[in-house]
Parts: structure tokens; C-alpha cells; sequence
């Protein structure tokens, strides 16, 4: 069933794992619905909010070591495999955030946005943001970036790369990590527009695991999502402030 034979992954059992997994998959989507869409900047919904990030960075080690009893230690890259990892990183990030950058500029993708400017600018107050519009950027687009790679890259990804073919596991962990991020956008932006969306990020996330198993490093597939995170910050505030 699996592709590989690393001793730190190979202990738990089948169900055992997809039972770790399951939640991992599903937990994210359905906490954005209570902290984006129905509790949106109430103490209720900025609570889910918390909890989900703090279920993302416990819950990977905790499952690991607890639940699958297996260590934290997996691929130990080389140092030419972290220097590939993000020198690919790196050109993808920086595609990516030309061909936004272009397709804000030059398609009626710019339009679309700027007609939605309004919305944008009261979900982004609700949230607290913009006024510290630059101390999120930075923190969602550093830590949170970091934090997401951990979780749906090396956890996610690495746990369904051990329950089915590896083409599987790579459009698996994309769908979970891509159901959130439409829940969110289609708060800014009419429902077809954010699964446009939706489906980048999936098919950045694909991308970002198939790095992570090229060169069994989670450095490429971070700084490739911190440069497109800090293009869409930049993109949202000429969207803003520029008026």
C-alpha cells in the first residue's frame, strides 16, 4: 500500500492512521464555517478561530507520538535537497505572484475584485485587520504559512502518501487544504470566483507536497507559500488603501 518503507512511519496500522487523519482532513473546513460565515468577529467565532490553530500545531505531534506512536524525526534532507527544495520553491512563488499580479493588472479578475473592494474592506475590519494591516501580513504570510506547511504538507500529506498511491495522496491532502480556504474567499467574493480560487490554492498545495516529496524538505514548499501569501497581502492592499 505504501510507496515507501521509513521505519518512523510504518508502525500504526491502516485504520489506526486514516482515524488520525480523518479529522485532520475535515476539521479545518468545518471550523472556518463557524469562525468566517456564522459567527463572523464575535468572541464565539474568534474563539473557533483559535482553537482551529491551535488543534493545526498540537495535533499533528500529539497523534504522531501518542496515537500512531511514531517519532516526529522522518526524511532527514540533505543539504543540496533543502537548496533545490527552495530554489523551487522560490521560482514557483514567484510565478505565481506574477501571474496574479498580471491577472489583476490585465483581466477582468481586476474588475471582479475591485467591484468587491467594499466587501473585502468590512470583512477584513471585522477581523481586527486593518489597522494592522502590515503586522498581519507579515505574521499570516511567516508564521501562519509555516504552520500550514507543517500540518497539511508533513502531516497530512505525509500520513496519506502510507494509505493510498502517492497521485491519491498528493489530490487528497490538496481538496482538505483547498474546502477551507473556499469557505473563506467566498466571504469576499461571488461563489464561483471563490472556487476559482479555491482550486489555485489546491493546486499550489498539490505542488507544495509533491515538493516536500521531491526533496524531503518542508523549506521550498514554505518559502514558495510565505512569497505567494506576502503577493496576495500586497494585491489586497492596493485593493484597500489605494483609493
Amino acid at each position: 500500500m505504501t510507496q515507501e518503507s521509513s521505519p518512523f512511519l510504518l508502525k500504526a496500522s491502516p485504520t489506526t492512521r486514516w482515524l488520525v487523519v480523518g479529522p485532520a482532513l475535515v476539521l479545518p473546513l468545518l471550523a472556518s464555517f463557524f469562525y468566517f460565515v456564522l459567527f463572523p468577529g464575535t468572541s464565539f467565532g474568534n474563539g473557533f478561530y483559535a482553537a482551529i490553530k491551535v488543534f493545526l500545531l498540537v495535533w499533528p505531534p500529539l497523534a504522531t507520538l501518542v496515537i500512531l506512536r511514531e517519532s516526529l524525526r522522518r526524511e532527514m534532507p540533505h543539504l543540496i535537497g533543502r537548496r533545490r527544495s527552495m530554489l523551487w520553491g522560490a521560482l514557483f512563488g514567484i510565478g505565481i505572484v506574477g501571474l496574479m499580479l498580471a491577472l489583476k493588472e490585465f483581466s477582468p479578475m481586476g474588475a471582479l475584485m475591485e467591484q468587491n473592494g467594499a466587501r473585502v474592506r468590512e470583512k477584513v475590519d471585522g477581523l481586527g485587520m486593518l489597522d494592522h494591516f502590515a503586522l498581519a501580513a507579515c505574521a499570516i504570510s511567516i508564521v501562519h504559512a509555516a504552520l500550514e506547511e507543517f500540518y497539511w504538507r508533513w502531516f497530512v500529506y505525509g500520513n496519506l502518501r502510507h494509505l493510498v498511491p502517492q497521485p491519491w495522496a498528493h489530490v487528497i491532502a490538496a481538496v482538505g487544504f483547498m474546502s477551507h480556504h473556499i469557505v473563506i474567499t467566498s466571504q469576499f467574493f461571488p461563489l464561483g470566483f471563490a472556487i476559482f480560487l479555491g482550486v489555485c490554492v489546491g493546486i499550489g498545495g498539490a505542488f507544495w507536497s509533491w515538493l516536500y516529496q521531491r526533496h524531503k524538505s518542508l523549506w521550498g514548499p514554505w518559502f514558495s507559500h510565505m512569497l505567494i501569501d506576502f503577493g496576495i497581502f500586497w494585491i489586497g492592499y492596493r485593493l484597500l488603501f489605494s483609493h
